[in-house]
């Protein structure tokens, strides 16, 4: 089986619960991004494309609000290599992609991470396309 290969800034970003409205509008942001993909040529196969989404962190008694870890999309190539990892600017909005690197001898690299604007989804397909194309 082969190796996957996560962020350590996204995994930062899972021990930040946010709002339900937050939830709900970051997982709208990543419909947008999914729907882009698919038009760059990855598609949406439970091995390519995993959704990290809907998962309570806490429960506030006092008031009963529900806080949720925030939304990712993690996108992987087809030999199990993450390509790349798409969160949401908790005060911009805006797309983290986080474009996996990997060296000569295959060993992982720091990724390079883009911000990009919430107006412009189709990018992030972009980027995540040609950084697979860059992997393979």
């Amino acid at each position: 089986m082969a190796r996957t290969h996560r962020t350590s800034s996204a995994d930062d970003l899972q021990c930040q619960p946010i709002p339900e409205e937050e939830a709900a509008a970051q997982n709208a942001a990543l419909d947008r991004v999914l729907e882009h993909l698919t038009a760059a040529g990855i598609h949406e196969a439970p091995r390519l494309i995993k959704r990290i989404a809907d998962r309570c962190a806490i429960k506030l008694y006092s008031t009963g609000e529900t806080l949720w870890h925030p939304l990712q999309l993690i996108i992987y190539a087809n030999a199990g290599w993450r390509i790349a990892t798409v969160t949401i600017g908790p005060r911009s909005g805006s797309y983290a992609v986080e474009l996996a690197r990997i060296g000569p001898d295959y060993e992982t690299r720091h990724d390079r991470i883009e911000m990009v604007p919430s107006d412009h989804p189709d990018r992030v397909g972009l980027l995540a396309a040609q950084n697979a194309g860059a992997s393979a």
